[in-house]
Order: structure tokens, then C-alpha cells, then sequence
């Protein structure tokens, strides 16, 4: 496979923090990265690195960025497009969702302006001087793609639903402005495209579209995501950063998760083994007068150096968040009530006529599409709102905790001990007092980091210090508002172990399909005014929203009255079985044991595969073997429908 680019030496720090130590990395045309690290340790940086928007600092040996110069024939040099987290602009700002491709375009829009300011000029006298220079403009603008490159942006705006192009984008809601930074990425021309947190505030139809077009995709793509689902399902290798390093693994997420957790099993035994031989080195470290005397210089080296050993085993260990999730003891079953509940925004109904009841312990998903009423029935839980008709009912003295998309409540000028201690040295936790650095640092920060400004934290730490300002405080009935958005998966991962643990209630809106099916038992669908209930969790709702999109695919081509070509005559008229038919009817049997057999011996081979130090070798070969076996389940179910329609025909 051939090298896209290859970087060596990365060192980067700002100010005291270091997030690059003589870090190194490889990327090949093509391939699908998933990138890893918890926030703060650099993932949004390396972008700006392969970008080129920041250089690394001098370090010796120098810092070497070797760039691909061409494939074969073709002149393509190295080219990256990073696509950040979220469009920043403000009610200042007039541009439409037609102009803003040309805000990643610099030399699109110099061109684009000159060519608007000529044909001012042009309007008012007809100068061959004028028009020989819009004519260059012109085949500038065609040399560097850019027709191609607007046309491509238009053509995925149409595809998520963004039709009015002439709207600012400052008036769009965070799920459209996401579909333009979207439409932006799939529609670039670079050999490498860094999509950094693309699925936040997306609905899970738009996600699917995405995760499509991804598979589709022949660029190479870097791609950082909370989305378990998404990564597991596009990448086929990993980059994960960790102690100023970049760890590369050949391989999907799953088997990358596999191996992580067979080297903490390893690293464990490790630190054990060597802690019981710092123990016997410590206590001869510790003998008196004589035996300091015939102790050897190069035996107290080897304890300092065990001694680093151990600290740097346990700092690698996998860390962890102690969650302790407040809750208020409640007896009560009945936290919530709705009856015949009607909500209006005007003359548009959001609800009509609604009964549903929340109970202690239940956890629910709500889902439906971006604008259909989720965040609307949020507020109406919570009491913030008011139906139009019918009533809510609330248990008495019932608590709430609401966690939004929005960081309202963290003051930017405000530290975390401000913020956590509220003026005292100790938070308190189902009634025990925890003192606030140790509150602090269960959420993976450093004692260090505790008179920071907020403003100098990243957007996942502020989610991390939003996590631990809500959760300190008791609620019988926690609302989570698309939790996962910035979210690192090792601070995800933990987040859903403790709210499956939660003894309260729960209502969660997200677009993780994983953490969905992870933490809810229960799970709402909004659509048509109406919410339809499942008691069952994600998982078990997911087949039914696939048969929806499905039927709302057929409808479509209803609509559009697309002819159908009528079939042909087929076997299962008995009179058109031919005697060749009737031939076959007596081998078919032999040919789907046959498959069947393969088929086992495939899974059996993809059983007993071994995932450990994967390599690029040992990834093409899974690949194949995973191939193998989806080609041999399509041959069998073709064997399946021969043999139902000839036996039809008997």
C-alpha cells in the first residue's frame, strides 16, 4: 500500500503542558483511521499538524514531514481537509449556506470576488481588458476545481435535506450546520480528510447516510468520534494517543478493544510481579549501616529504575472514573405522570393527547428526528413548560437534574474549585464528604489543573467538569441531553457503567446507537404527534426503525409513480418446470450442504482468529476471510430461494 505521508519526531507543548514526545505516524492512501486519546491529549492538534496550520516545536532530532509527491502518472501531491467540530459564526455574519463552501476555499473566494467586482464593471462598459481578465479568473477557477468542488457541496446538501441555499447560516439549528460541515468533507477533493466529531447533533438517519457514504469514500480519512457504532463499522485501523505517544494498531475497533484489554491483563501480572520485587529491594534498600556499606552502586541504580518501571506501568493502566452518582434514597414507583397531555407551538401541534408515566428505575431512550419535539417533551418533564391541555402529575418534592447540549452554567472565568467547592474544600456525596482536588481528579484531571480558568479548558474536559457539577448533587430522575457530544470513549465507557447502575430514573436523547443499547430499558419514539412506547432497550427498537425508513423509502417511489418492469414468467407455474429443472431439483441438496459446510469452517476459522499483534498482513487476511464468508452466505441464500421455488412448482 502506498505511503500518503509519513511523520517522525513530533514534539509539541503549550506552555508547561507536553502533548507530543518524538511521537511518529504512517497513513496510506485510503485508509480509515479512527483516532483515539483522551481529551486534552492532542487529537485536535494532530489535525491542525497534518493540516499544516501548526508546525511542530524544534526538537533534535527535527521534526520530518515526508508528503506523497505524486501517484503514477498523476500529478496529486499531499492534500489534508480538516473539518472541525462546529461552524463558528455569528448574527454579524450574513453568509448562506451557497457561500460558505468558499470559507474553506480561500482561493475560491479571492477568485470569486474579483469575478463579482468585473462583472460590475462589465455591466456598465464593455472593456476587452475586462473581459480577457474574466476569462483567466474563469479558467483559474476551473483549474482549481472549483465548479467541481461547488457542484459536489450542492449535491450533498440535497442529499441531507438542505434545499434553501439562500439562508444565513447563523439562523440554522446545530444539526443543519453540522450537515454543511458534513456536506463540506465528502464533497473535498484532499487525499486526506480529518472529520473531528462529525455525528454530534445529527439524527441517526442522517448518521446512516454518513456511515455510507464513509464505506463509499476512496480518500483516506482520519476520523475522531464518540459514535461506537460508526467507528467500529468505517475504520480499519487505529491510532490512539497516549503518553505523548501515537500507538498504530492494523485493525477494527473491536479488535483493538480485544488487544487493549489482553495488555491490561499482561500489564497487570507485570506490575504485580514487579512490586513484589521492589518490596525485597526496598527492605534491603533499608538495612542498616553495614549492609549500606557492601551495598553496590549498580543495585541501587536497578531499584531507582524498578521503581520508574512500576510508576510508569501503573500510570499507562487503563484509568478510571469514580462516577459516585448521587440519588435521594426515593421510595416512590410513580416519579411522573402525563394524562390526555397536548402541547402547541401556535397553530402546530407538537402532542396530541398523550398518557405516559415515568417510573423509578426506568431508563429510557428518546428518539425521533432533529425538530420533531424531543427536546420540547424534555421541558415538559422537567416542569419548565406547560401543556396546552390534559395535566402533569409529579411524586412530591421530586428532583430533576438536567444535563443540556449547552454549557450555560460554567462561568468561563470560574476554576474548578469554584466551581465544584462552591466556596469549601469538600464536596458531599449520599451524605460523605469528599474533599474537592479528590472529586476532582476521579474525572481523570490533575491536582495540578484545579486553578485553571475554565476558558483554557478543551470542549470534552468542560463536558468532563459539566459531568461532575451535575452528578455531585442528588435527582431522582437524571435527563441527558446528547451526553456523548465531546466525550472521549474512555470517559464514555465509564459514564454508562455508572448510569446502568443508577437507582434512579433516567430519559436520555442521543444519537449513539451503542450507548442507547447500553444504558435504556425502555425506549420512546416521537412521530406524528404521537410517541409510541417500547418496553425493550435500543437494540430491540432498531429493526423496527430500519422497517420504517424502508416503508418511507417504498412510499417515496410511490410518489413518484416509478414503474415497476413486470416480472417475468417464472417456475412457479408447474406447467413451466422443464425436465432441467426437475435435474436440479435432484443435485440442489448436495450444493447447499456444501455450502453450509464452508460456511462453518469459515466461522470456525473466524473463532479461533488470533487478534494480537495485528499487522498489515494479518488485517488483509481477516478481511478475506470475512469476505469469504459474506460470499458464501449470499451463494447460500440463492440456494435457499432456488430450492422454495422449484419445490413450489412440484
Amino acid at each position: 500500500m502506498e505511503i500518503l505521508c509519513n511523520l517522525k519526531n513530533i514534539n509539541l507543548s503549550f506552555g508547561t503542558k507536553s502533548l507530543f514526545f518524538n511521537a511518529e505516524l504512517i497513513i496510506h492512501f485510503g485508509e480509515r483511521i479512527g483516532l483515539l486519546g483522551l481529551n486534552g491529549t492532542g487529537k485536535s492538534s494532530l489535525f491542525k499538524i497534518l493540516a499544516e496550520e501548526i508546525i511542530p516545536d524544534n526538537s533534535s532530532p527535527p521534526f520530518e514531514f515526508s508528503k506523497a509527491s505524486g501517484r503514477g502518472q498523476s500529478d496529486k501531491k499531499y492534500s489534508a481537509f480538516y473539518i472541525p467540530q462546529d461552524i463558528n459564526v455569528t448574527q454579524d455574519d450574513s453568509v448562506t449556506i451557497k457561500q460558505f463552501v468558499f470559507r474553506f476555499y480561500p482561493s475560491l473566494k479571492n477568485i470569486q470576488n474579483e469575478l463579482e467586482q468585473l462583472n460590475h464593471l462589465l455591466e456598465k462598459q464593455n472593456n476587452k481588458t475586462l473581459i480577457e481578465k474574466q476569462k483567466n479568473l474563469l479558467e483559474e477557477f476551473d483549474h482549481l476545481n472549483g465548479w467541481k468542488i461547488s457542484q459536489g457541496y450542492e449535491s450533498y446538501l440535497k442529499v441531507f435535506g438542505l434545499t434553501d441555499w439562500e439562508r444565513p447560516v447563523y439562523s440554522l439549528s446545530g444539526g443543519e450546520q453540522k450537515k454543511i460541515l458534513l456536506s463540506l468533507g465528502l464533497s473535498a477533493f484532499a487525499h486526506l480528510i480529518l472529520w473531528d466529531e462529525p455525528t454530534n447533533h445529527i439524527d441517526s438517519d442522517t448518521i446512516s447516510l454518513f456511515e455510507g457514504e464513509l464505506l463509499d469514500s476512496k480518500n483516506a480519512f482520519i476520523l475522531v468520534t464518540h459514535d461506537r457504532s460508526l467507528l467500529s463499522r468505517v475504520t480499519n485501523r487505529i491510532f490512539h494517543i497516549r503518553n505523548g505517544r501515537i500507538d498504530q494498531f492494523f485493525g477494527s475497533y473491536p479488535d483493538y478493544l480485544e488487544l487493549l484489554k489482553d495488555k491490561e491483563a499482561q500489564r497487570q501480572k507485570l506490575v504485580t510481579r514487579l512490586s513484589n520485587t521492589l518490596k525485597r529491594e526496598d527492605a534491603w534498600m533499608k538495612q542498616g549501616i553495614k549492609a549500606r556499606g557492601t551495598r553496590s552502586k549498580k543495585r541501587v541504580e536497578n531499584f531507582l529504575d524498578l521503581k520508574n518501571t512500576i510508576g510508569h506501568l501503573k500510570n499507562d493502566a487503563k484509568k478510571t472514573i469514580n462516577f459516585n452518582i448521587a440519588h435521594s434514597k426515593r421510595e416512590t414507583k410513580k416519579l411522573i405522570e402525563f394524562q390526555s397531555m397536548s402541547f402547541s407551538y401556535g397553530e402546530k401541534d407538537l402532542f396530541t393527547n398523550i398518557n405516559l408515566t415515568i417510573n423509578k428505575k426506568e431508563k429510557i431512550g428518546l428518539l425521533g428526528p432533529n425538530g420533531i419535539g424531543k427536546t420540547t417533551l424534555v421541558k415538559l418533564i422537567e416542569g419548565s413548560l406547560t401543556p396546552s391541555s390534559g395535566y402533569r402529575k409529579a411524586a412530591e418534592n421530586l428532583i430533576i437534574k438536567h444535563f443540556t447540549q449547552k454549557r450555560d452554567e460554567l462561568d468561563p472565568e470560574m476554576t474548578p474549585y469554584q466551581l465544584l467547592g462552591e466556596g469549601t474544600d469538600h464536596v458531599t456525596l449520599n451524605g460523605y464528604k469528599q474533599h474537592v482536588i479528590t472529586y476532582f481528579e476521579s474525572f481523570l484531571f490533575k491536582s495540578t489543573e484545579i486553578h485553571r480558568p475554565l476558558k483554557s479548558f478543551s470542549g470534552g474536559e468542560k463536558n468532563r467538569l459539566q459531568l461532575a457539577f451535575n452528578l455531585k448533587q442528588a435527582g431522582d430522575l437524571l435527563i441527558f441531553d446528547e451526553p456523548t457530544n465531546d466525550l472521549d470513549l474512555e470517559t464514555l465507557e465509564i459514564l454508562e457503567k455508572k448510569l446502568e447502575e443508577h437507582e434512579g430514573a433516567l430519559v436520555v436523547i442521543s444519537h449513539d446507537r451503542s450507548f442507547l443499547a447500553n444504558v435504556t430499558n425502555t425506549t420512546w419514539l416521537i412521530a406524528d404527534s404521537k410517541i409510541e412506547f417500547f418496553q425493550a432497550g435500543y437494540s430491540q427498537v432498531e429493526d423496527y426503525l430500519e422497517a420504517l425508513r424502508i416503508e418511507h423509502e417504498l412510499l417515496q417511489k410511490e410518489d413518484k409513480k416509478i414503474e415497476l418492469s413486470r416480472p417475468t414468467p417464472t417456475v412457479d407455474d408447474p406447467k413451466r418446470l422443464t425436465n432441467k429443472q426437475k435435474e436440479r431439483l435432484k443435485t440442489i441438496d448436495m450444493d447447499i450442504h456444501n455450502k453450509e459446510a464452508t460456511l462453518e469452517s469459515l466461522e470456525m476459522k473466524l473463532g479461533e482468529f488470533d487478534y494480537s499483534n495485528m499487522d498489515q498482513e494479518k488485517t488483509i487476511k481477516l478481511q478475506k476471510l470475512h469476505e469469504q464468508r459474506d460470499q458464501i452466505e449470499l451463494e447460500l441464500l440463492d440456494l435457499y430461494e432456488e430450492m422454495g421455488t422449484l419445490n413450489s412448482s412440484t
